[in-house]
């Protein structure tokens, strides 16, 4: 009965984990990630070149493993490589992704499978000139799949494209630069092999 409830996502890890050896080295051709808007810290000196935006980081690995990352990124100064900040919290979606017959069109399937418990999503609600949130109930992990599909723009053979535009809103752009990922791809290992362990569970 539980091998039944085992979702396509797991299975899908389990081959990629056997065909890999639990490698999954982000490639920095495959590493996308939304426009950011700089920001000073607040409270910060004027005089203060650390900057902080929020986004979302996405990776489309060779081995069809896709994840993204919802956080808050940093840079120290205007010629510095940009941070990926795991201390603010963040949210991780993980599946897959894969091309069809258009070569302008890939698709995804993913689930929210992980959310740091400083990072809340809010409700806002603006009447007059006040401001009030809510903080919104806490999801259940695994979240429900989520289906999409993307437009590659000025495809490549090198970075998959310039730009990927999904439905769902989400737009993420090929990184011209580069990005220090901190702990996120050790975080992607043990959630893919945690995926892979439940597809075995289910075959015995």
């Amino acid at each position: 009965m539980f091998a039944k409830t085992l979702s396509g996502l797991a299975c899908i890890f389990l081959l990629t984990i056997n065909a890999t050896g639990q490698q999954l080295d982000p490639d920095p051709n495959r590493i996308f990630v939304t426009p950011l808007k700089w920001e000073k810290i607040r409270g910060a000196p004027r005089s203060e070149k650390v900057r902080v935006a929020e986004g979302t980081l996405a990776i489309f690995y060779l081995e069809g493993i896709y994840t993204e990352i919802s956080a808050s990124f940093i840079r120290t100064g205007r010629d510095q490589p940009v941070s990926l900040n795991l201390n603010e919290g963040f949210i991780v979606r993980l599946g897959s992704w894969s091309r069809t017959d258009d070569d302008q069109l890939i698709r995804t399937e993913s689930r929210e499978v992980l959310r740091d418990k400083l990072l809340r999503m809010e409700l806002c609600n603006t009447v007059g000139e006040k401001q009030s949130c809510e903080p919104l109930p806490e999801k259940l992990q695994p979240g429900p799949v989520s289906y999409r599909t993307c437009r590659l723009e000025h495809p490549s053979s090198i970075h998959i494209a310039e730009a990927i535009v999904c439905t769902g809103g989400l737009n993420v752009f090929h990184s011209q630069n580069q990005i220090r990922l901190s702990d996120f791809p050790e975080i992607v290992r043990q959630l893919v092999r945690g995926g892979a362990k439940l597809a075995r569970r289910g075959k015995d």
